[in-house]
Parts: structure tokens; C-alpha cells; sequence
């Protein structure tokens, strides 16, 4: 587990309200059809994949706002003929720890986080963030995701 701030970023995103239990409608989806339209609009990509989860508890029927961004370099804050927007993500102060392997098995790695934040004094703000390091959906074994659970700052 490691405390970071992590800095502001640009990026090409997609917002919606979801649930857990439609999560998977995005999966392979709307990340493909990102990376098409950054190259459509020539931005340079700067990074993975992130999941932006805003107040979600990890109950199935929880609606929730769900973000997903491309890091990019853009210079204006405007996209033709996209379904997608250009915006920049605040500063982030969050507990990181990386989990390695089947994505089904997230929830045990935040379930091995949150007690220890919150033994520690700090407070979730509500906002989780995904980083999609490898994906690899021949071998899901061979995945690499970085988890950040987003904490208020004292």
C-alpha cells in the first residue's frame, strides 16, 4: 500500500451513470473506441486506460457515476464528430496498491485496502480509480491493475 498524489492529467473520457451488475456492457468497448478516436483527432496518448469510479459501495445496484479516460495531450477543448469530451482531472490524493491477475478478483485486493485506511485515520472520498497497466484477455492471469482509493486530505 503506498499514500500518493497524483497529478493533474488531461484527458479523452466517456461519463455515464451505471451499476456493477452492467459494468461489463463497457468492457473492450468504449476503451477501443477511444483509442480510435484520439487517432481520428490526432492526440498523442500519454498513458493507460482509467476507471473512475464516483460513489460507488460495492453493492450491484448501486448507481454510480463511472468514468473512463485515455490520458492525452490536447491543446483545445474541442472534438469533431466524437462521442467522447476533452477535460482535465483534478489532483488526487489516494492509498495505490497494485493488483496482479484476474480482474474477478479485485474486490479482494479492495477489501484488503479499505480496513487498513481506515484503521490508519484516513477517509475515502468516494472516488476509486482503475489503471489498466496490462491487459491481457487471452491470459487474464497476466493482468496488471493499479487501484486507487481516493482519501480526503487532512
Amino acid at each position: 500500500m503506498e499514500l500518493k498524489k497524483v497529478h493533474p492529467m488531461q484527458v479523452l473520457c466517456f461519463e455515464t451513470k451505471t451499476q456493477l451488475s452492467e459494468i461489463g456492457d463497457y468492457v473492450r468497448v468504449v476503451a477501443h473506441k477511444m483509442y480510435q478516436a484520439a487517432v481520428q483527432n490526432d492526440l498523442e496518448i500519454t498513458g493507460p486506460v482509467y476507471w473512475i469510479y464516483d460513489g460507488m459501495d460495492g453493492n450491484p445496484e448501486t448507481v454510480f457515476s463511472l468514468t473512463i479516460a485515455l490520458p492525452i495531450s490536447f491543446k483545445d477543448n474541442y472534438l469533431e464528430n466524437s462521442d467522447f469530451k476533452l477535460k482535465s482531472l483534478m489532483p488526487f490524493q489516494c492509498v495505490s496498491e497494485q493488483h496482479l491477475g484476474n480482474w474477478s478478483k479485485l474486490g479482494e485486493t479492495y477489501g484488503s485496502l479499505i480496513p487498513t485506511i481506515l484503521s490508519g485515520g484516513l477517509t475515502m472520498s468516494g472516488e476509486n480509480r482503475e489503471i489498466y497497466l496490462n491487459m491481457d484477455f487471452q491470459n487474464p492471469e497476466a493482468n496488471i491493475t493499479e487501484i486507487q482509493i481516493g482519501i480526503t486530505e487532512h
